[in-house]
Protein backbone atom coordinates (compact mmCIF):
# COMPACT_ATOMS: atom_id res chain seq x y z
CA UNK A 1 0.00 0.00 0.00
CA UNK A 2 2.81 2.40 0.83
CA UNK A 3 4.28 1.85 -2.63
CA UNK A 4 0.96 2.83 -4.20
CA UNK A 5 0.73 5.92 -2.00
CA UNK A 6 4.26 6.99 -2.93
CA UNK A 7 3.44 6.56 -6.61
CA UNK A 8 0.26 8.61 -6.20
CA UNK A 9 2.16 11.39 -4.43
CA UNK A 10 4.84 11.52 -7.13
CA UNK A 11 2.35 11.38 -10.00
CA UNK A 12 0.07 13.90 -8.27
CA UNK A 13 2.94 16.39 -8.04
CA UNK A 14 3.92 15.69 -11.67
CA UNK A 15 0.35 16.26 -12.87
CA UNK A 16 0.22 19.44 -10.82
CA UNK A 17 3.37 20.71 -12.51
CA UNK A 18 1.89 19.94 -15.93
CA UNK A 19 -1.32 21.82 -15.07
CA UNK A 20 0.63 24.86 -13.86
CA UNK A 21 2.47 24.98 -17.20
CA UNK A 22 -0.33 24.22 -19.65
CA UNK A 23 -3.00 26.51 -18.19
CA UNK A 24 -1.02 29.75 -18.75
CA UNK A 25 -0.22 28.59 -22.29
CA UNK A 26 -3.92 28.16 -23.02
CA UNK A 27 -4.58 31.63 -21.60
CA UNK A 28 -2.13 33.51 -23.81
CA UNK A 29 -2.39 31.76 -27.19
CA UNK A 30 -5.11 32.34 -29.79
CA UNK A 31 -8.39 31.15 -28.34
CA UNK A 32 -9.73 28.10 -30.12
CA UNK A 33 -6.50 27.57 -32.07
CA UNK A 34 -4.61 24.30 -32.09
CA UNK A 35 -2.21 25.38 -29.32
CA UNK A 36 -5.14 26.46 -27.17
CA UNK A 37 -6.98 23.21 -27.72
CA UNK A 38 -3.99 20.96 -27.07
CA UNK A 39 -2.83 22.80 -23.96
CA UNK A 40 -6.41 23.00 -22.73
CA UNK A 41 -6.95 19.25 -23.11
CA UNK A 42 -3.68 18.48 -21.34
CA UNK A 43 -4.70 20.83 -18.54
CA UNK A 44 -8.12 19.17 -18.31
CA UNK A 45 -6.79 15.62 -18.01
CA UNK A 46 -4.05 16.71 -15.65
CA UNK A 47 -6.75 18.18 -13.40
CA UNK A 48 -8.80 15.00 -13.66
CA UNK A 49 -5.82 12.95 -12.49
CA UNK A 50 -5.06 15.47 -9.75
CA UNK A 51 -8.65 15.11 -8.59
CA UNK A 52 -8.60 11.31 -8.50
CA UNK A 53 -5.22 11.10 -6.78
CA UNK A 54 -6.12 13.88 -4.33
CA UNK A 55 -9.31 12.10 -3.27
CA UNK A 56 -7.28 8.97 -2.47
CA UNK A 57 -4.39 10.80 -0.80
CA UNK A 58 -6.61 13.27 1.03
CA UNK A 59 -8.68 10.44 2.46
CA UNK A 60 -5.73 8.18 3.29
CA UNK A 61 -3.75 10.89 5.10
CA UNK A 62 -6.90 12.86 5.95
CA UNK A 63 -6.09 16.22 4.44
CA UNK A 64 -9.51 17.90 4.21
CA UNK A 65 -8.21 21.00 2.46
CA UNK A 66 -6.72 18.84 -0.30
CA UNK A 67 -10.05 17.09 -0.70
CA UNK A 68 -12.03 20.32 -0.84
CA UNK A 69 -9.79 22.08 -3.35
CA UNK A 70 -9.53 18.98 -5.55
CA UNK A 71 -13.31 18.73 -5.84
CA UNK A 72 -13.70 22.46 -6.46
CA UNK A 73 -10.94 22.67 -9.07
CA UNK A 74 -12.19 19.54 -10.84
CA UNK A 75 -15.74 20.82 -11.07
CA UNK A 76 -14.69 24.23 -12.33
CA UNK A 77 -12.54 22.72 -15.08
CA UNK A 78 -15.14 20.05 -15.91
CA UNK A 79 -17.98 22.58 -16.25
CA UNK A 80 -15.67 25.03 -18.03
CA UNK A 81 -14.92 22.38 -20.64
CA UNK A 82 -18.50 21.14 -20.96
CA UNK A 83 -19.79 24.67 -21.56
CA UNK A 84 -18.12 24.53 -24.98
CA UNK A 85 -20.64 21.81 -25.87
CA UNK A 86 -23.52 23.84 -24.41
CA UNK A 87 -23.56 26.83 -26.72
CA UNK A 88 -27.34 26.44 -27.06
CA UNK A 89 -28.15 25.93 -23.41
CA UNK A 90 -30.56 28.87 -23.69
CA UNK A 91 -32.53 26.68 -26.11
CA UNK A 92 -32.48 23.72 -23.74
CA UNK A 93 -29.79 21.90 -25.69
CA UNK A 94 -26.37 20.48 -24.80
CA UNK A 95 -26.79 19.56 -21.15
CA UNK A 96 -26.47 15.82 -20.57
CA UNK A 97 -27.56 13.69 -17.63
CA UNK A 98 -23.97 13.26 -16.49
CA UNK A 99 -23.57 17.05 -16.27
CA UNK A 100 -26.35 17.02 -13.69
CA UNK A 101 -24.89 13.97 -11.95
CA UNK A 102 -21.40 15.46 -11.61
CA UNK A 103 -22.83 18.76 -10.40
CA UNK A 104 -25.12 17.17 -7.81
CA UNK A 105 -22.42 14.87 -6.43
CA UNK A 106 -19.87 17.69 -6.16
CA UNK A 107 -22.53 19.97 -4.70
CA UNK A 108 -23.44 17.46 -2.00
CA UNK A 109 -19.76 17.05 -1.17
CA UNK A 110 -19.28 20.81 -0.81
CA UNK A 111 -22.47 21.06 1.25
CA UNK A 112 -21.22 18.36 3.62
CA UNK A 113 -17.84 20.09 3.81
CA UNK A 114 -19.58 23.39 4.59
CA UNK A 115 -21.61 21.80 7.40
CA UNK A 116 -18.46 20.19 8.80
CA UNK A 117 -16.55 23.49 8.78
CA UNK A 118 -19.46 25.27 10.49
CA UNK A 119 -19.46 22.60 13.20
CA UNK A 120 -15.72 23.14 13.73
CA UNK A 121 -16.24 26.90 13.97
CA UNK A 122 -19.02 26.47 16.54
CA UNK A 123 -16.72 24.25 18.61
CA UNK A 124 -14.00 26.89 18.60
CA UNK A 125 -11.75 25.69 15.77
CA UNK A 126 -10.73 28.51 13.43
CA UNK A 127 -11.33 27.22 9.92
CA UNK A 128 -12.63 30.47 8.45
CA UNK A 129 -10.73 30.05 5.19
CA UNK A 130 -12.00 26.51 4.70
CA UNK A 131 -15.50 27.85 5.39
CA UNK A 132 -14.92 30.63 2.85
CA UNK A 133 -13.80 28.23 0.12
CA UNK A 134 -16.66 25.83 0.90
CA UNK A 135 -19.21 28.59 0.44
CA UNK A 136 -17.52 29.75 -2.76
CA UNK A 137 -17.40 26.22 -4.13
CA UNK A 138 -21.05 25.52 -3.34
CA UNK A 139 -22.08 28.82 -4.92
CA UNK A 140 -20.15 28.00 -8.09
CA UNK A 141 -21.81 24.60 -8.41
CA UNK A 142 -25.33 25.85 -7.71
CA UNK A 143 -24.84 28.67 -10.22
CA UNK A 144 -23.91 26.19 -12.93
CA UNK A 145 -26.86 23.90 -12.16
CA UNK A 146 -29.21 26.89 -12.35
CA UNK A 147 -27.66 27.78 -15.70
CA UNK A 148 -28.72 24.39 -17.05
CA UNK A 149 -32.36 25.34 -16.49
CA UNK A 150 -32.06 28.97 -17.53
CA UNK A 151 -33.29 30.24 -20.87
CA UNK A 152 -31.91 33.75 -20.37
CA UNK A 153 -28.23 33.19 -21.14
CA UNK A 154 -26.81 35.53 -23.74
CA UNK A 155 -25.75 34.22 -27.12
CA UNK A 156 -22.09 34.12 -26.13
CA UNK A 157 -22.57 33.33 -22.47
CA UNK A 158 -20.81 30.03 -23.04
CA UNK A 159 -17.58 31.93 -23.85
CA UNK A 160 -17.71 33.98 -20.66
CA UNK A 161 -18.57 30.89 -18.63
CA UNK A 162 -15.66 28.99 -20.19
CA UNK A 163 -13.20 31.75 -19.33
CA UNK A 164 -14.42 32.16 -15.77
CA UNK A 165 -14.50 28.49 -14.91
CA UNK A 166 -11.25 27.39 -16.56
CA UNK A 167 -9.32 30.25 -14.98
CA UNK A 168 -11.15 29.59 -11.72
CA UNK A 169 -10.01 25.97 -11.81
CA UNK A 170 -6.45 27.17 -12.39
CA UNK A 171 -6.76 29.53 -9.41
CA UNK A 172 -7.85 26.60 -7.24
CA UNK A 173 -4.89 24.53 -8.46
CA UNK A 174 -2.46 27.37 -7.72
CA UNK A 175 -4.02 27.74 -4.28
CA UNK A 176 -3.36 24.08 -3.53
CA UNK A 177 0.22 24.49 -4.76
CA UNK A 178 0.70 27.61 -2.66
CA UNK A 179 -0.56 26.11 0.58
CA UNK A 180 1.63 23.03 0.17
CA UNK A 181 4.83 24.58 -1.21
CA UNK A 182 5.05 28.32 -0.56
CA UNK A 183 5.55 27.96 3.16
CA UNK A 184 7.53 31.20 3.40
CA UNK A 185 4.28 33.16 2.92
CA UNK A 186 2.01 34.00 5.89
CA UNK A 187 -0.81 31.49 6.32
CA UNK A 188 -3.61 33.72 5.02
CA UNK A 189 -1.52 34.91 2.10
CA UNK A 190 -0.84 31.31 1.06
CA UNK A 191 -4.57 30.79 0.64
CA UNK A 192 -5.71 34.08 -0.82
CA UNK A 193 -3.12 35.49 -3.20
CA UNK A 194 -4.17 33.30 -6.19
CA UNK A 195 -7.79 34.42 -5.79
CA UNK A 196 -6.86 38.08 -5.29
CA UNK A 197 -4.77 38.06 -8.47
CA UNK A 198 -6.84 35.68 -10.59
CA UNK A 199 -10.32 37.12 -10.00
CA UNK A 200 -9.53 40.57 -11.44
CA UNK A 201 -8.01 38.84 -14.47
CA UNK A 202 -11.22 36.87 -15.02
CA UNK A 203 -13.25 40.08 -14.79
CA UNK A 204 -10.89 41.89 -17.18
CA UNK A 205 -10.90 39.13 -19.81
CA UNK A 206 -14.68 38.70 -19.75
CA UNK A 207 -15.27 42.45 -19.95
CA UNK A 208 -12.79 42.74 -22.82
CA UNK A 209 -14.49 40.04 -24.89
CA UNK A 210 -17.95 41.32 -24.03
CA UNK A 211 -17.03 44.87 -25.05
CA UNK A 212 -15.59 43.71 -28.37
CA UNK A 213 -18.72 41.70 -29.14
CA UNK A 214 -20.98 44.57 -28.13
CA UNK A 215 -19.02 46.86 -30.43
CA UNK A 216 -19.75 44.65 -33.42
CA UNK A 217 -16.92 42.14 -33.48
CA UNK A 218 -17.84 38.71 -34.75
CA UNK A 219 -17.21 35.74 -32.51
CA UNK A 220 -15.02 34.27 -35.25
CA UNK A 221 -12.81 37.37 -35.03
CA UNK A 222 -12.06 36.51 -31.41
CA UNK A 223 -12.26 32.72 -31.23
CA UNK A 224 -11.42 29.97 -33.71
CA UNK A 225 -14.56 27.91 -33.42
CA UNK A 226 -14.35 24.16 -33.80
CA UNK A 227 -16.04 23.19 -37.05
CA UNK A 228 -17.93 19.97 -36.37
Amino acid sequence: METVIKFLIFSHVAAGAVSLITAPIAMVVVKGGSAHRVSGKIFLWSMVYIFVSAVILGTYHWKPFLLMVSVLSFYLVYSGTRTLHQKQVHLGKGVMWYDWAVGVVCGLFMLAFLAWSIELMVNGTNVILILFFSIGGLFSIVTELKRYRSRNESRYGWLFNHIGRMVGGFIAAVTAFSTNVLNFLPGVAQWLWPTLIGTPLIIYWIRTYRKKLDNGARITDLVQLNKR
